[in-house]
């Protein structure tokens, strides 16, 4: 039985001397289809259609052999290692990364992302993937199928956004759209893609950046205390240590 799993990152580049390495000696793949058409893949592995990562990580666990799993980009970012780590399927993992897609669709739109919110959408939680566009000047959506470009921007009706939409990332079919969010659900949009929500607040400026995924100025300073003075007793006396658990 294999306890040990390689999770590939792929981005559309050649693949790394390690990647190729782990998939040379591979006797399980599993992966999306056009994964598994790589031809770095063994013609004699057992090939498993990634669709349930939950379901691939207990074939893995009952394979006796070499197992490896091919993920779109950074398989640690909101990807597939979260889930074969769980201590249920009992596997090692081992991480070979790509870029992932979130930094090639900022690339591609040559705009910097560490002032950007992040977020997954699906069918039954796109609402609030939504909401956090309404709320942030710049969002990255990781969309998926019944949640994507058009979808999202039905939701976002009445709320002006620019969407730079990034479809098919890294293949000879890439893509890449800028329009108003009022334009978008007239088009049809090939999956995968992610899609960049721009507008409804200030820019972070070049010298104010410093905490990721946030506006570096919010909070904006110390706002006060959580209760009113009196709740903290009356003050000690002139030059007195503080009690364990207490400031100076």
């Amino acid at each position: 039985m294999s306890d040990r799993v390689t999770v590939i990152g792929w981005d559309g580049s050649p693949l790394t001397a390690a990647a190729t390495a782990a998939l040379s000696a591979a006797t399980l793949v599993a992966g999306a289809a056009h994964h598994l058409a790589l031809p770095e893949v063994p013609h004699g592995a057992e090939r498993i259609r990634l669709g349930s990562v939950d379901l691939a990580a207990r074939r893995i666990a009952g394979h006796r052999g070499s197992a490896v799993v091919l993920a779109d980009g950074d398989p640690g970012f909101f990807g597939v290692v979260r889930t074969l780590r769980a201590p249920e399927h009992g596997l090692e993992v081992e991480v070979v990364p790509a870029v992932s897609s979130v930094a090639t669709a900022f690339a591609r739109a040559g705009m910097p992302w560490d002032d950007a919110q992040i977020v997954v959408a699906h069918p039954r939680t796109l609402r609030r993937a939504v909401n956090v566009c309404r709320a942030h000047h710049k969002v990255a959506v990781l969309t998926s199928p019944g949640a994507g470009p058009a979808e999202l921007a039905l939701l976002l009706e009445g709320v002006h956004r620019t969407f730079v939409i990034c479809e098919e990332l890294g293949t000879a079919r890439e893509r890449v759209t800028v329009l108003t969010s009022d334009k978008t659900a007239d088009h049809t949009w090939r999956d995968p893609n992610v899609v960049i929500v721009i507008g409804g607040g200030p820019e972070t400026t070049a010298t104010s950046a410093w905490l990721a995924g946030r506006r570096p100025d919010s909070p904006q300073g110390v706002r006060g205390w959580a209760l009113p003075p009196a709740s903290y007793g009356p003050p000690g006396p002139a030059g007195a240590e503080p009690a364990e658990g207490e400031s100076p």
